[in-house]
């Protein structure tokens, strides 16, 4: 229960970038129709989503430095409730991601866009891609820059360079597969099933991984004398 007590906290402490959600979710729908094909808006748009996502979901962490830092350790809980409170606050963001991620595909649908069952699946892998991220990024705060000074410079990098080259790969990749023989496209869509089989599988294993860092980093929090 403590736990989300802290969610909160860092929800309060990041409120503005609520206020911004809308805009970037038609920012992310008009990127996925200039980017890219009809047929592949939905994976160029999801993606640039995830990437936004990878940057919100990691601001608390500048939110919570010097004074702050102060305050929170003043309020009576364990580091386990901390660092929990931390990761589900992350996890909140993957959920809204997901939500937002489907919105699309019914905005896309709504606009006439042919939203393929390859497509859906390959939706699942980006959000599993986006929690790894996540995970990868909060594994860094803790174990290398919380409770640190003077790491702003490349605690910029960490929240922004992952999730943008992911959407950039996403571009080139689903460029090359534009570009490619027709009947690869229609192969994937033969798939279907199958890779959505294997997206839910990896969402599951990425959630794994999560709750396995966020054990990791209060057994290293609980070792120093800041959490």
């Amino acid at each position: 229960m403590r736990a989300l007590h802290f969610t909160k906290i860092d929800y309060i402490l990041t409120r503005k970038q609520i206020f911004m959600l809308p805009l970037l979710f038609m920012l992310a729908l008009a990127v996925g129709i200039k980017v890219s094909e009809e047929e592949m808006a939905l994976l160029i748009a999801c993606s640039y989503m995830i990437f936004i996502s990878s940057v919100f979901s990691t601001t608390v962490f500048a939110y919570c430095g010097g004074k702050n830092r102060g305050f929170l350790l003043l309020l009576p809980a364990a580091v386990k409730d901390r660092v929990a409170g931390r990761f589900l606050y992350g996890l909140s963001h993957i959920a809204l991601l997901g939500v937002l991620c489907g919105v699309l595909m019914g905005a896309y649908r709504m606009m006439g866009f042919e939203v393929t069952g390859w497509e859906s699946a390959a939706v699942l892998w980006e959000l599993a891609a986006g929690i790894v991220i996540m995970t990868l990024e909060y594994l860094f705060f803790y174990l290398f820059g919380e409770g640190k000074e003077n790491w702003q410079f490349l605690s910029n990098i960490v929240r922004v360079v992952p999730g943008m080259a992911m959407f950039f790969a996403m571009c080139h990749l689903l460029a090359g597969l534009e570009d490619s023989a027709p009947g690869t496209v229609i192969a994937l869509d033969t798939m279907s099933v199958k890779l959505m089989q294997t997206g839910v599988i990896a969402v599951a294993l990425s959630l794994i991984l999560m709750a396995a860092a966020a054990v990791v980093c209060v057994k290293v929090i609980e070792k120093r004398d800041y959490a």
